[in-house]
């Protein structure tokens, strides 16, 4: 990667969606449906392309939620590989050497492809967490960006850009928001993360809206702000 470094524009918030996967197909529709709401209407959408190592919670090409999702005009990105290590934990990624990183990022797109006709513009570990080695493999793999807690690195230009905080859901009741609230008060930029079951218990959407509506954010996909 090269070495310039940047910083996201303040009181901007990328978006994205996790979990995208045909299990969560209901919760999906209305996440979807809360955010146009919201009338947030760019952000990224991250496939897992075998969430939690099942073979039915793949894409495929002519189902009715595959169609509905692209019929949307959001960004695809992909979102690990299975979201899970065999023991369980979500940091996919972390303790992963590079042969075994490689294999999954290529298997874990060519999924995506067979799925939706297209490929996947960036790459997003679970959690954010993943070795620096991550956005080299993401480069030899032809991803446009690979994202690494706060850093986004844009593959295509060799730029490092850092996001201010980061706030994503835990599936709880509770939003954790405690280490991003001084950024947020600032107005410094965020990564912020939806999942897929947010819209059942947690705080996310009145939080967004408070980004929106008083402390004037906007929302973008990965893909929108890399390409300004």
């Amino acid at each position: 990667m090269g070495k310039a470094v940047d910083i996201v524009e303040d009181r901007t918030a990328l978006l994205s969606v996790h979990h995208i996967s045909p299990v969560y197909e209901d919760d999906v529709v209305k996440t979807y449906d809360l955010l146009c709401d919201l009338g947030i209407s760019d952000y990224t959408l991250l496939v897992t392309p075998m969430y939690l190592m099942k073979r039915t919670n793949t894409f495929s090409r002519d189902s009715m939620f595959t169609q509905f999702l692209q019929s949307l005009g959001l960004e695809i990105g992909q979102h690990g590989y299975s979201h899970t290590t065999k023991s369980g934990s979500q940091d996919e990624f972390t303790k992963l050497s590079r042969d075994q990183i490689l294999k999954r990022l290529k298997s874990g797109r060519a999924l995506i492809r067979k799925g939706f006709g297209i490929s996947p513009k960036g790459f997003v570990p679970p959690q954010w967490a993943a070795p620096p080695l991550i956005s080299k493999v993401a480069r030899d793999l032809g991803f446009a960006y690979c994202i690494r807690e706060n850093t986004v690195d844009s593959i295509l230009d060799g730029r490092s850009l850092s996001v201010a905080a980061r706030v994503i859901s835990d599936g709880g009741r509770r939003l954790p928001t405690v280490d991003a609230m001084l950024e947020v008060q600032l107005g410094g930029s965020l990564q912020v993360g939806i999942h897929t079951l947010d819209h059942r218990s947690n705080e996310m959407f009145d939080f967004l809206a408070d980004l929106k509506d008083n402390l004037g954010y906007r929302f973008v996909s990965y893909a929108s702000y890399l390409s300004c």
